[in-house]
C-alpha cells in the first residue's frame, strides 16, 4: 500500500479558516495563533508564556473561541497572579 492510501487530515483554524501546522485548542475549537494575538492580553501571553496561556484556559473554563474574545483582564487576574510569572499588564481602561 502506498503511502497516498492514507490522508492526513488538514489543520484549519476554525476562526479565519486558513491551514496551519501550529493550532491552539481553545475548548472545542482549533485556533491560530493570530486569531488568539487579537486579544490583547490572551495573545501576549501565548506569545511570552505558554504554560500560562494553557492554565488560563484551563482554569477560566473557556469552551470556545467566542468565550476566549469575552475574558477581561479583572478575571484572568482574579484566576492567575501574573506579575509571579513575570507578566506585567498596564492597566485597561
Amino acid at each position: 500500500m502506498s503511502w497516498k492510501a492514507y490522508e492526513i487530515p488538514k489543520m484549519k483554524c476554525e476562526n479565519c479558516k486558513k491551514e496551519s501546522q501550529w493550532l491552539e485548542i481553545v475548548g472545542s475549537d482549533f485556533i491560530c495563533h493570530r486569531c488568539i494575538g487579537k486579544h490583547r492580553v490572551i495573545g501576549l501571553i501565548l506569545r511570552t508564556h505558554m504554560d500560562t496561556f494553557n492554565f488560563l484556559v484551563r482554569k477560566l473554563k473557556i469552551k470556545n473561541y467566542e468565550e476566549l474574545i469575552q475574558v477581561r483582564q479583572e478575571e484572568i487576574e482574579k484566576v492567575a497572579d501574573l506579575k509571579k510569572h513575570g507578566i506585567f499588564l498596564k492597566k485597561e481602561e
